[in-house]
């Protein structure tokens, strides 16, 4: 019979496969198999490999089913089945995709516009959870930080357990760190005073909102070495001081804020976050997708996806 080149460089991939799994599962199971159903075994395989330095495709066939016949006959009890390969495969990957959302990314949707301009409606972002330290579960405790909070940082948290609306808490945020423990914090106009320090503002130009939520004036704000954009609504003077404003941070809270100023609910309505409810820090944006825009082929926001966040 005439056999094509392909099938016959599939036949031998075939054989090799049979031979290196008999031969793992003989290794590990030597202890426990025969020693006449073991040289069995051997015997076949070396058959198989005999066949297979010589030219004769139909021989290697044969010798490939007589070794998977010898394999069902003696070692089947120690070899898994597809069905048991493909179950431990998947509980392997669900268990390795529970361990990197726990201790090292987490998926994070933007919902609001309350971050404008940093991070847009419709932004998906990855969170660095072991920056500031891995917190292992079910406790407080948290091992091996690599960095501290600082001021300027963006992260994700969930509601304060022991602030604001009940109905929010586990509620996952995203705001910017404005001040850390024992930091004053204060706002006169549109300027932050940080320990009695004014954080400058430079006037950017007018920001048109991609939602038609409004006309914006935006600024660079320079928080002590950290640069990023905010935004004030046009026509007013000042922004909404809250009722928590001047602000002493205590220990174990920082002061956060959204870069929308005029349309952020934050630590100025519902007081300050603990460390313990931060779940890490935002720093690249995945994916965009401008839910608002009406053509389909204009929905994906290809300028940011891989974009770093400031």
């Amino acid at each position: 019979m005439l056999i094509s080149s392909s099938k016959a460089s599939k036949v031998r991939e075939k054989a090799k496969r049979v031979i290196s799994r008999t031969k793992v599962v003989l290794k590990k199971n030597s202890s426990n198999i025969n020693p006449a159903s073991a040289s069995v075994i051997k015997r076949g395989i070396d058959k198989l490999e005999l066949a297979m330095s010589g030219d004769d495709v139909e021989e290697i066939i044969r010798k490939t089913a007589d070794l998977e016949s010898f394999s069902d006959d003696y070692l089947s009890k120690f070899m898994k089945s597809k069905l048991r390969q493909n179950v431990e495969a998947l509980v392997f990957a669900l268990a390795l995709a529970l361990v990197i959302r726990t201790f090292v990314l987490q998926p994070f949707k933007i919902p609001s516009s309350s971050m404008i301009p940093t991070l847009l409606v419709g932004d998906h972002l990855f969170v660095n959870k072991f920056v500031y330290g891995t917190k292992i579960p079910f406790t407080d405790s948290v091992f091996f930080p690599i960095d501290e909070i600082k001021r300027g940082d963006v992260i994700v948290f969930t509601y304060p357990n022991n602030e604001g609306d009940p109905s929010k808490r586990g509620t996952y945020y995203i705001k910017r760190v404005i001040g850390v423990a024992g930091d004053r914090v204060d706002l006169q106009g549109r300027h932050l005073y940080v320990n009695a320090n004014k954080v400058t503002l430079e006037f950017m130009g007018s920001y048109v909102d991609e939602r038609n939520s409004g006309r914006f004036d935006e600024y660079r704000e320079n928080l002590f070495g950290e640069n990023h954009t905010v935004i004030f609504r046009q026509g007013r003077e000042y922004t909404n001081k809250g009722n928590r404003i001047p602000a002493i941070v205590p220990e174990g809270s920082v002061f956060v804020m959204g870069d929308n100023r005029d349309n952020s609910q934050d630590s100025r309505f519902w007081g300050f976050v603990p460390i313990e409810n931060i779940a890490g820090k935002a720093f690249i944006v995945h994916w965009s997708w401008d839910f608002g825009n009406p053509s389909i082929f204009n929905k994906v926001r290809w300028h940011r996806i891989l974009s770093s966040i400031n």
